[in-house]
Parts: C-alpha cells; sequence; structure tokens
C-alpha cells in the first residue's frame, strides 16, 4: 500500500465515525507494519522517520521526550541498513539500538524512550544505549529457581561479567529491599527483568555510564527531585505547566481530582523562569502562586489543593417585584433590602395574606389542611 492509498484510505474510513476511524485506522497502520520492507537509513533521526513515512505511507512520530533522552537530541544519527524484513521488525531493531519503543496510534505510530532511560532525567550517553542493547540481548538464567531484589542484581552482575560486557551492577537498594521477590516470565531478558523488578518492588534501576544502577524508588525521585532544569513559561494554565515540569524532570506526577478547577481563575495562568534551579524549587514557586501542596512518594509527586471545594450558594430569596416607570421588572433579593423596607414589606405580606382568608370565608371555602400561624 503506498502512501497515499494509505493516507486516503485513513480518511475514508473517518467517515464512519470517531470510533470506527480509530479502530479503522489502526487497523490499517498495522497491516502495513507487517508488509516487507527494505530500509538505508543514514541521516538524523527525524529525517529517517520521515524517510520511512515517505516509503511505507505508515505515519511515524516521535514523542518530545524522545529528543530530550538521545545523546544528541533532534540531531542524533541513525544509520541502518535492513532488507527482507517487515516494517514492524524493523522499527524494533532501530529502536533497539536508541533506547525506544513503538505504540501502535489510532493514527501514528509513537516512537517513546524505554521507561529507564526517562528515570535518567536527561539525555543519555553512548555508554548507557550500549547498556540497554546488552541488557536487550541477554535472558536470565533462571535455573537458580526464584529471584529476590539482592539475588537478581547478583545474578545479572555475574552475566554481565562472564560475558565480559565491561558493565557492572551498582546495587544500592539495602537491606530493606534486599529481600523483596522478583518473579520473572519464563525467558526474560536482562532487561525485561530489571523491569519486572521495579513494577513488582520497591527498588527501580537505571543506566549510569558503565554501570546498571538498582536504588530504593524514594531515592531516585528525590535525587530527580534535586535535579536542576531551565524552563520558561510564558502565561500558560497550570496544568500544561505541571505536565511539562513532569516530563523534563522524569517524575510523575499525580494531581488530585479538582485540584486545579479551585485555584482562583487569576493564579491558573502561570509565568516562570526557571533558570538551573531544581524541580524541587519549581515546584515550592507554583505552590506559592497558586496554592497547591505537594508530597514526594516512592511513585513520584503527588500534587493536591488545600483549599476547600467551593459550596454550592443557594440564591437569596425574592421578597418583592418592583413595577419601574419604563414597565421593566426589578427583582429585590432579601440580602439588598434594608432592615427597614424589609420589615414594611413584611407587614404589607401579612395584610395580604388576611385579606385572602377573608376573601376564602366570604366565598365559603373550606381548607383540607390548617393554616400556619404567621
Amino acid at each position: 500500500m503506498t502512501k497515499r492509498s494509505l493516507v486516503a484510505a485513513l480518511l475514508a474510513a473517518g467517515v464512519c465515525g470517531q470510533t470506527v476511524s480509530a479502530q479503522s485506522s489502526s487497523a490499517l497502520i498495522n497491516e502495513a507494519l507487517d508488509k516487507i520492507v527494505d530500509l538505508d537509513l543514514d541521516t538524523t533521526l527525524p529525517q529517517a522517520l520521515k524517510a520511512i513515512e515517505d516509503k511505507t505511507g505508515v505515519p511515524l512520530r516521535a514523542s518530545p521526550s524522545v529528543y530530550d533522552t538521545l545523546p544528541w537530541g533532534e540531531q542524533t544519527k541513525l544509520t541502518a541498513k535492513i532488507s527482507n524484513q517487515t516494517l514492524r521488525q524493523s522499527l524494533t531493531a532501530i529502536c533497539g539500538k536508541l533506547g525506544l519503543r513503538f505504540f501502535v496510534g489510532d493514527e501514528t505510530v509513537e516512537l517513546q524512550p524505554i521507561p529507564a532511560l526517562v528515570r535518567t532525567a536527561r539525555r543519555t550517553t553512548i555508554d548507557e544505549l550500549g547498556a540497554i542493547d546488552v541488557l536487550a540481548a541477554r535472558t536470565v538464567d533462571q535455573s537458580a529457581g526464584n529471584f529476590t531484589v539482592e539475588s537478581l542484581a547478583k545474578s545479572i552482575d555475574g552475566q554481565l561479567e562472564k560475558d565480559k560486557t565491561g558493565y557492572v551492577v551498582d546495587d544500592r537498594a539495602g537491606d530493606e529491599l534486599a529481600k523483596q521477590p522478583v518473579r520473572l516470565p519464563r525467558g526474560a531478558t536482562l532487561l525485561q527483568a530489571l523491569e519486572e523488578m521495579h513494577r513488582q518492588t520497591r527498588a527501580t534501576w537505571y543506566p549510569w555510564g558503565k554501570s546498571i544502577v538498582i536504588v530504593p524508588k524514594e531515592d531516585l525521585v528525590r535525587m530527580l527531585l534535586d535535579r536542576p532544569i531551565t524552563m520558561r513559561f510564558s502565561g500558560i494554565d497550570v496544568s500544561q505547566v505541571l505536565t511539562e515540569i513532569s516530563r523534563r524532570s522524569g517524575v510523575e506526577f499525580t494531581i488530585e481530582p479538582g485540584a486545579v478547577q479551585r485555584i482562583p481563575p487569576e493564579s491558573r495562568v502561570i509565568k516562570l523562569v526557571l533558570e538551573n534551579v531544581s524541580t524541587r524549587q519549581a515546584l515550592e514557586s507554583i505552590s506559592g502562586f497558586t496554592g497547591l501542596g505537594y508530597v514526594q512518594n516512592e511513585n513520584g509527586v503527588y500534587i493536591w489543593n488545600p483549599a476547600p471545594a467551593p459550596v454550592a450558594r443557594r440564591p437569596d430569596r425574592v421578597v418583592g417585584i418592583l413595577q419601574l416607570d419604563n414597565g421593566l421588572q426589578l427583582l429585590l433579593p432579601e440580602n439588598e433590602v434594608p432592615p427597614d423596607v424589609k420589615q414594611y414589606l413584611e407587614s404589607q405580606r401579612s395584610k395580604a395574606i388576611n385579606a385572602l382568608r377573608a376573601k376564602m370565608q366570604k366565598e365559603g371555602f373550606k381548607p383540607t389542611t390548617q393554616p400556619n400561624d404567621l
């Protein structure tokens, strides 16, 4: 399928409704990913993605965080010569060398950095990309049985040393986390095993030079919050500001539902210049301006608003209607009526009700309920 025909098919699928369009577009992209393709690339990553898209018709996009983590950002070179492979296999190989992964969306294939590179919260080095490649190319020796954080670290370190990779495991998880169990699927690679450890325990990991560093999650969050960032925001909504800081810092932000909505409207737009300041200082500045609170935990940062939710106020009772000379009627809310006028209106109200009762007696009307005292 050519690019023109694939795009035309995607557009045609859109006329059937949003849900059907998404399903159809995704199905067409998956079909194109399974077609054989030959690639000969020697250019920067953005140009390489464009060349692949022009040749296959599959829309390829790199998330902003990709260029935040690659060694030379958008100038990172990609050299690849692939023949007689599907596009899916080709992208898997390309992404593996760059510490990336790809996801098939409704209308595009998006490239994202793997979680371990996001956790470095900076541009990686060639050695660190090499570490990812080495970890992905080897499977865990599971002959010894079940693993703990400590035994998994020792097993991976021993295998890296045995294969003379030049990489070592730096286990800083500590005694408290050492015995936490890690269950691995059969045939897991070293990379998958470390990610299972991150998912199942309170320990995490990241590449650092020629080392695979294992630390408590809380220590990593603390380190990332203290790392300096440089960003500028000029009249940006606080939600977008928090999203960008989270992405740049590598720390996941969880925001209490409704917290942003309870910020006064005049305080939701942020003008902020961050020049080589820590993420923690950035959060303090935003907290001081918006009233938001935050707390660090092993999962990242939780942000909430200590201000109480606004209570719906009952509308003021209308106690009178004035007929103006121009024909308009003016409602009189109770809280806008002076005490002396309010007393007069109450007396008029009592007279009117008494007059109605007299008329009821004259007409012989007999109510089924007893009158309330006034």
